[in-house]
């Protein structure tokens, strides 16, 4: 017997990956040594609070687009990574950005969904893109949290723990 999706209900599995990948870089957060996590590790990398308020103000610029406002939450990007800090106010932080995310996403008309805005980096994109992208730039930053912890001699997978 053969089952037929009937549809697929994009806002849903847009907010189940989310879930997932927050779930993912919460666990790699606590993988850095907190001696760590405001170090840059060489060259012009990042320290691990920078890519957590990198990943938040995207979020939230993102939640703002699906509600139909503008935001200039990317002026607040250096004093985010402050405020993070602190390991646990980031982890607070992503968490709540990550469900704000979910509950604009799934509660967005699909006018709004399909409204084209100016991306932060200038590109006209329809706002279930710029959703789409939001979410990968969770995993990609997580991603990063990942090759910190490899620098620092730690291998071990920590989100599929």
């Amino acid at each position: 017997m053969s089952n037929t999706t009937q549809g697929v209900d994009a806002r849903a599995y847009l907010a189940g990956w989310l879930q997932a990948v927050t779930g993912m870089t919460i666990a790699d957060i606590n993988a850095i040594p907190d001696d760590k996590w405001t170090e840059g590790h060489g060259g012009c990398t990042r320290p691990a609070n920078a890519l957590i308020s990198d990943t938040v103000t995207m979020l939230k610029w993102t939640t703002a687009a699906a509600q139909g406002e503008e935001s200039s939450v990317y002026n607040d990007m250096d004093a985010l990574t402050e405020t993070y800090k602190d390991k646990a106010t980031a982890i607070g932080g992503l968490q709540e950005a990550s469900a704000a995310f979910g509950a604009a996403i799934t509660s967005a008309s699909d006018e709004a969904l399909n409204a084209v805005v100016n991306a932060p980096w200038g590109m006209p994109t329809p706002v279930f893109i710029l959703a789409q992208i939001a979410v990968s730039h969770i995993w990609y930053h997580d991603g990063q949290l990942n090759y910190i912890q490899s620098l620092l001699g730690d291998g071990e997978v920590h989100w599929m723990v």
